[in-house]
Parts: structure tokens; sequence; C-alpha cells
């Protein structure tokens, strides 16, 4: 969060320094990467540890917008994101009576890991803060995540007498044990690059902040999720 915050610092300097008017089409459509941080906390109270922060937050996608004027943009996009979560507490997702997690005097969890993948739908509204060739903005909006898969990769320790301790993974579906929805409030600040009338490429870096529970488990266990992303693209003014 502390870094978003530095960039819209840069961005409002920068409108200072670049202080003209963007004169580029009404409408454009582009195409977008990211990578990023993820960060999963329990939604329990005093128990904030569900995951250690990874930095496996892979998102693409398309985006398209229209200026309402010089300064004002709504933006819509389609972002197809992965999350997640490495070393995860299975008792979140998983009851002890479980298979797939029991444990016996040889064999034991050794950890989880948690891949979500999400159809991220993300409406904002930007401020752009001038400039013609370099073009600062920030932008607020809302999130809504679609969970499309979910599975963990459950890594086993067995003990052998002979050859020691090994190990092996196993993959378990978990879509329906995650919410379907998850709406989070977002926020940000870029820069666009125009080369030419048509041309504009972008860079961006994102804040989601997670605010609902995703688990889908009635055990009275959640957790949430906010991620920091850093976008660049291209983009087509028409």
């Amino acid at each position: 969060m502390k870094k978003v915050l530095l960039l819209a610092l840069i961005a409002v300097s920068l409108g200072t320094l670049y202080g003209q008017d963007v004169t580029m089409g009404k409408i454009y459509a582009g195409v977008k990467a990211g990578y990023g941080t993820v960060d999963f906390v329990s939604s329990v109270q005093n128990d904030v540890d569900f995951a250690q922060r990874t930095y496996r937050n892979i998102s693409y996608g398309v985006f398209g917008g229209y200026r309402l004027n010089s300064k004002i943009t709504f933006q819509l996009e389609g972002v197809y994101s992965q999350y997640s979560a490495n070393n995860i507490k299975w008792e979140y997702i998983y009851s002890a009576s479980n298979p797939l997690i029991s444990s016996s005097a040889s064999s034991h969890i050794d950890h989880v890991k948690m891949d979500l993948f999400y159809m991220d739908i993300p409406v904002t509204a930007k401020y752009q803060l001038g400039g013609r060739t370099l073009s600062p903005y920030v932008y607020l909006g809302i999130n809504w995540a679609i969970n499309i898969q979910g599975y963990t990769t459950i890594t086993r320790a067995t003990e052998d007498p002979v050859a020691g301790t090994m190990y092996r993974d196993y993959v378990d579906g978990i879509t329906e044990q995650i919410q379907y929805n998850d709406i989070a409030p977002i926020f940000g600040a870029g820069m666009s690059m125009n080369l030419g009338d048509k041309i504009s490429l972008i860079g961006d870096l994102r804040y989601k902040f997670g605010v609902m529970n995703n688990s889908n488990v009635m055990n009275g266990l959640g957790f949430k999720n906010s991620a920091l992303v850093l976008s660049v693209g291209g983009a087509y003014n028409f």
C-alpha cells in the first residue's frame, strides 16, 4: 500500500511538470499483463497467519475505456488472474477426518500450497494529471472476481527405513470450497506514454484490498486476500 501511495505522489508531481491537456481519442482498447505479490490472511480474529506472502500473482487480459474529458476516464477490464498461497493452514479447507490430510506414524503432511484462478473484472475511474507525451494518472474502483478454478497441492512426507524421508505431491480440486464471487476495492496510479495519436504504452501499480471471506467451507474459519500488482500493456486510441 505504501508503494501505491508513493507512486501517486510521483504521478502528481509529474502531472505538474507535464501540465498539458491530453489530446487523444474518446475511446481506447488494449491488452495488459501483470505480476505481483499476494497476501492471504485469516478472517478469524487473532489468527492472521493463514499463509505465507507469495510473489505469484500472474495476470493478463484486455481493457477498454471512455474519456469523458481531458481529465476523467472510465475503464473496464477483463483479466485472467492467478493467486497463489504457500504453506496454508489446511484445517481452513479440510476437516481433520479427511483422508487427504490424515497422519500416521510413518506419514504426515509437510505443507500445503493453494492456487486460485479468477476472472477479474475491474471497473475504475481515472483522473489524468496532464501531459501530451507522458501522462500520469491516479484511479480507484471496484474489482469483481469470479472463481473459475481452485486447487491445493498437498506435499506429504513419508518415512522409509531404508530410503529416509520421501516427499510426494497430491493435487486436489477445491473450486467448490471457494466462494464464487469476491468483491474488493482497488486503487493505484500509473503512467501512459503516447506514441502519436493512436498508440499508447501504459505502466501501472495497483493495490487490491481484500475485504470478503473467500472460503465456502462452513467451519467457522475463513480467509481473504489482498494483492499488489505491477502491469504493463498497450492501447489503441480510436
